[in-house]
Formats: structure tokens, C-alpha cells, sequence
């Protein structure tokens, strides 16, 4: 029997009358280079396809695909302009995936390859795969070697944290994804399918229109494009590209539903966890359109609804079961938390007024909206300038914010809290922090989900102050796989000392992957014995609560001082809202405007 490096699953057909309904056409087949790693960051929650910079002032401009070996000091700024970072290493409470998760930006690390900061090269090893063969019910292509793929200064890479993954394009497939991003980027700010249509027509041919359809789809697939803005752009790409648009059009529609299909099998198991009647209807909302929204994307490129529409009644059946009995009222983290067996932090919480008082003694809520009613300005310019803006004003130690913030200050040093942002702040510097908290709300990510829910400036602008109490262990718990939002596992991160110690990353030394349900290590990596068995029992009942209680993905900051399990804060991981409902009508867009394509810097 031959040695087998490496095997690609091309196509399984169950005999199952449930895999039977999916109605699965055989996988694709194997794309060529594609490389895949560890998401840090989930981001806005489709790939990102960008040109790639190893320098940090590069980076801090703004656009680029930030690559790096590991994050470093002083690396926060060129994070958080990225439009995504390649890490080739680093963990889940490094450097790169705390500023990364904090900015909202997408992450991955890929583990492996020869870094040359130098020259500014990665050299991966691409797997080289044979002819498919027969194995039983399934198509297999076995890898036979392999060869190398180096990353160069300037080279498009497309980074995917919900498929854990990271492509490196051929040169000439690269460009037209570049070109096809940055369009799909200037959609999501304009909504004019007219523009997007004129900008395909300028440079007709497969590649272009492939592209395009690459980064629409995803979008039509969430409720981002209305469904007569994208059956006039395939339309207007089979035009150009031909029939030949039909088989990559099904290709990556097959693709985009494996990612919906994987949400929604998850679906049935957090009905059953739901703690009230708001997190049943989030699920049953979500699923109702992505059914929707996958049959009509399907049906123009006659490749049915992938498959969605069954789990979607699988869903809607098990939230309707528990309807039946769950509570109709929310409870509080101090409330989840309890029933987990731990207790939430003490914290002071800002008066509820505090952000629209700050709005209107700096003159920033005119500003702001001023801001994002300018269609000349792209999200980052718009981001940039509302947070430069609310960082230059002045927080009054006299107003009640400043005194609710300095006084509980007063006995130390405090994590500031925000919507978005977790911050160490010394008594001195505690109404910056809290400047900071409210600017990181405005960022790119956080402001761009907004805008596609149609919240447009609306943030909340809530802010906690906790005071940094010692502990003898703290740590990261993510409730489910923050690339791939999968339920079962729950991945931890822990170092000795208190909260703080994370804030500046590459503190862990333990990283444990636990079965969810009994706390059982699964995998573990990193020296040393911090969490003892019955701790990390009680770790998982703690975040098997608050999951439920949250109905989605939560990355949970912990600490244990002797026996007490406390939270610290927990944050949802994803970044896009429920789906809106299927649009039928036009665009709200006025037609006629001109595309930019170039990345705003």
C-alpha cells in the first residue's frame, strides 16, 4: 500500500435519507494554493482578498494584508488598518489576535513556514495532488508531493477565518480578485448595482466576472445584495464571461452554502440551550433568510437551494420545541454567570446618558451624522475621522462620567470595558481609556456590522470600569470555534497572574481544547499543570451557560483566585447581524454614480 501525505475528499454520498435531501453535487475539486491554518479573528465573516505588506508603516496606511511572524509591540496600529493579518504563528491571546479581535478585523495563523523577515518573504509547501480515484461511495485525490509557494512583498492573498484558511491566488487570478475586492468593498458603501455593472464591463473576460461572483455571492447569501441587484450583475457577468460563468458560479455557490449549511446544523443544539424567547427568534429569524436567500441566489445558476432549506426546517422545528418552554424575559451576565457557577466581576458602570452627554458638549453628534451621510467617503475615512474626532475631545472630570470614572479609579488601576474594546487604564489616564473605549466602536468592524444591520450611528456607547483584583490564574474561553463558530469544543487559553497580563498577549503557556459537555482535554499545548480537572469542569459548565444564555459564540475573559471562578467579560464572537429580510425591491442607491476601486488609505 502506498504512503498517502495528504487526502482531499472529493465527493461522499450517504445513503442516509437525511444526507439524501441536501441533494450535494461532488465537492470542488482541490483549490490550488490554499493553505490552511488556525482563525484568530473572525472579522466581518466572509474572506477578505487584499494585496499583502510585511512592514508596519505599510500596514498602518491602511488596505493591506498585514503579514507577520508575530505580532510585536507596537504592531497595534498596523493591525487595526489592515483589512486583514497573516500570522505565521501565534495563539489565541497573542498579541496579533487580541488587537485583531478587538478591531474586528480578520485573522488567521497559519503555523508552519520559513519566515525571512530580510528579504520579506514566506515560503509555504503546497501539497501537489493526483488524478481522483475511486475509494467505495467516495472520489478521493491523493497528494504526491509537493512544492513550494513563496509569499513576497506586494503578492494578493485572500484570508479566510471562518474556513481557517488562507489562499494564495495564481498572479493572474490574484489581480482580478484584488481589483474585484476593492469593487465589492465600494458596493457595500454605494449599494449601486448600475456602478458595480459598468465596472465589470470595463474589463470584460471569465477572470473578472469569476472574481466578482466570488466576493458578491457571499453577500446575496446574507441579505448584503438584494436579490434584483444580483440577478442583474449575473446576468450582466454571463454577458461578458459566457456560459462558462454557470460552472464557476455553482462552484462558489457550493462553497458559500457549505458555510451556511455549517451554521445552521449547529442550530437544533443552541435551541436547545436558549435561555429566552429573544435568542430563539435571532435563530429562527437567521434561518428563515438564509433560506431564502440561498434559493434565490441557487436558482440563477441552477444549482437549487444547496441544501439549506432543510436544515432551515430542522431549525425552525427545534425552536418551535423550545418555545415551549423557555423563559420569556432575559436574565443579566450576573445572572448567567450564577447559573454557571461563577460570579461576574464587580464593576461601575457609567451613567446611561454619559455617551450622548459627551456627543453634545463636544459638538460630535451633528459631526457624526454629517459624516455618514457622506457618500464621497469610504467606511475607513469615515471611521478614521469620527475617531480622531472623539479621541481629541475632552471628557470633564466634573461631568458624572468623570466622577462615576475617577472615583472608581480612585484604589487602583481598572479594565475599562466598552461595547468593543477591553482596556487597562492607571488612575491618570482612566478618561482617555474611556475615549478609547468609545472610539473602538467606531472602527471599521464594529461600524460596518452597524451599517448593514441599517443602525447607521447608533452605538450605545456603554463603558464599565472593573477594578484589577489579584488572581492566581486567568484566561481566554472561547464557547466555539471562533474560526468556524462549530459547537462541542471549547478552547482555552490560560497563564498564572491576573486579567492584565493577557491585555499585552503572549502571555499564555497553556492552551487546552475541552469536549464541551464534560470538560474532557482534548487536546493541550504549552508546559505546566494551571488548571486542575474539577477547575476546568467548572470552566466548562460556565461557558456551556453563558453560551446558551448568549445564543452565539462568546470569547469569555476568566480568572480563579483560590476557589472563586469569576467573569470578566464576555463578548460575542461574531461580527455580522441576523440577515435583514429578502429585498425585492431596487437598490436604495441612486443609479448613475461613478465606482472608486481604489482603497481608500
Amino acid at each position: 500500500m502506498r504512503p498517502v501525505a495528504a487526502v482531499f475528499l472529493i465527493a461522499c454520498l450517504s445513503s442516509s435519507s437525511f444526507a439524501a435531501d441536501f441533494r450535494l453535487a461532488a465537492d470542488d475539486e482541490p483549490e490550488l494554493g490554499s493553505f490552511p491554518g488556525r482563525a484568530l479573528s473572525l472579522g466581518p465573516g466572509r474572506p477578505v482578498c487584499g494585496r499583502v505588506t510585511f512592514d508596519r508603516l505599510t500596514a498602518a496606511r491602511g488596505g493591506f494584508i498585514f503579514v507577520l511572524d508575530s505580532a510585536e509591540p507596537g504592531d497595534e496600529d498596523a493591525v487595526r488598518m489592515s483589512a486583514a493579518v497573516l500570522a505565521r504563528r501565534g495563539g489565541l491571546s497573542s498579541r496579533a489576535a487580541l488587537a485583531a479581535r478587538r478591531f474586528k478585523i480578520p485573522a488567521v495563523a497559519l503555523g508552519r513556514g520559513a519566515w525571512d523577515g530580510e528579504a520579506k518573504t514566506l515560503t509555504l509547501s503546497e501539497p501537489v495532488f493526483g488524478p481522483a480515484e475511486s475509494a467505495g461511495p467516495a472520489r478521493l485525490r491523493l497528494a504526491v508531493g509537493s512544492r513550494p509557494r513563496v509569499l513576497r512583498e506586494g503578492d494578493a492573498a485572500c484570508v479566510d477565518p471562518f474556513a481557517s484558511r488562507v489562499l494564495l491566488p495564481a498572479a493572474g487570478e490574484g489581480e482580478a480578485r484584488i481589483a474585484a475586492a476593492e469593487a465589492a468593498r465600494a458596493y457595500d458603501g454605494l449599494r449601486d448595482a448600475g456602478a458595480l455593472e459598468r465596472w465589470l464591463e470595463a474589463g470584460p473576460g471569465p477572470a473578472r466576472a469569476t472574481a466578482l461572483m466570488r466576493e458578491i455571492l457571499p453577500r446575496a447569501l446574507e441579505g448584503d445584495v438584494p436579490p434584483v441587484d444580483f440577478k442583474r450583475l449575473v446576468s450582466a457577468s454571463r454577458r461578458l464571461a459566457g456560459e462558462s460563468l454557470l460552472g464557476a458560479g455553482k462552484k462558489v455557490f457550493r462553497r458559500a452554502c457549505r458555510q451556511v449549511r455549517l451554521e445552521l446544523s449547529e442550530c437544533p443544539a443552541a435551541a436547545d440551550d436558549a435561555s429566552s424567547e429573544a435568542t430563539l427568534k435571532r435563530l429562527l429569524t437567521r434561518a428563515r433568510a438564509l433560506a431564502r436567500h440561498a434559493e434565490q441566489a441557487g436558482e440563477l445558476f441552477g444549482a437549487g437551494d444547496g441544501g439549506v432549506a432543510v436544515l432551515a426546517r430542522v431549525c425552525s422545528a427545534a425552536v418551535e420545541r423550545r418555545r415551549k418552554s423557555v423563559p420569556s424575559s432575559t436574565v443579566s451576565l450576573e445572572e448567567a454567570a450564577r447559573a454557571g457557577g461563577a460570579s461576574a466581576s464587580e464593576v461601575v458602570e457609567l451613567p446611561p446618558s454619559s455617551w450622548d452627554r459627551f456627543l453634545a458638549d463636544s459638538g460630535l453628534d451633528e459631526f457624526i451624522e454629517r459624516t455618514l451621510e457622506d457618500s464621497s467617503l469610504g467606511l475607513k475615512r469615515k471611521s478614521n475621522r469620527i475617531r480622531e474626532r472623539i479621541l481629541a475631545a475632552r471628557l470633564e472630570p466634573a461631568c458624572e462620567a468623570g466622577q462615576a470614572a475617577l472615583a472608581a479609579a480612585s484604589a487602583g488601576p481598572v479594565l475599562v470595558l466598552g461595547e468593543d474594546a477591553m482596556l487597562k487604564a492607571a488612575p491618570g489616564e482612566v478618561l482617555a481609556k474611556i475615549r478609547e473605549a468609545w472610539a473602538s466602536s467606531w472602527e471599521t468592524g464594529p461600524l460596518g456590522a452597524r451599517l448593514r444591520a441599517g443602525l447607521g450611528g447608533k452605538s450605545s456607547g456603554r463603558v464599565r470600569l472593573e477594578r484589577i483584583t489579584p488572581a492566581e490564574i486567568s484566561g481566554l474561553a472561547f464557547s466555539r470555534d471562533p474560526g468556524s463558530g462549530r459547537r462541542g469544543r471549547i478552547l482555552i487559553e490560560a497563564a498564572a497572574g491576573d486579567l492584565e497580563s493577557l491585555l499585552g498577549g503572549g502571555a499564555a503557556s497553556l492552551r487546552l481544547t475541552l469536549e464541551s459537555r464534560s470538560g474532557r482535554v482534548l487536546e493541550s499545548e504549552g508546559t505546566g499543570d494551571l488548571l486542575s480537572p474539577a477547575r476546568l469542569k467548572r470552566l466548562a459548565r460556565l461557558v456551556r451557560a453563558l453560551d446558551a444564555w448568549q445564543g452565539s459564540g462568546l470569547e469569555i475573559a476568566f480568572s480563579f483566585s483560590q476557589e472563586k471562578l469569576q467573569v470578566h467579560r464576555a463578548a460575542a464572537l461574531e461580527v455580522l447581524p441576523p440577515p435583514r429580510p429578502v429585498e425585492d425591491s431596487v437598490s436604495p442607491r441612486p443609479q448613475g454614480q461613478s465606482l472608486p476601486v481604489k482603497t481608500a488609505r
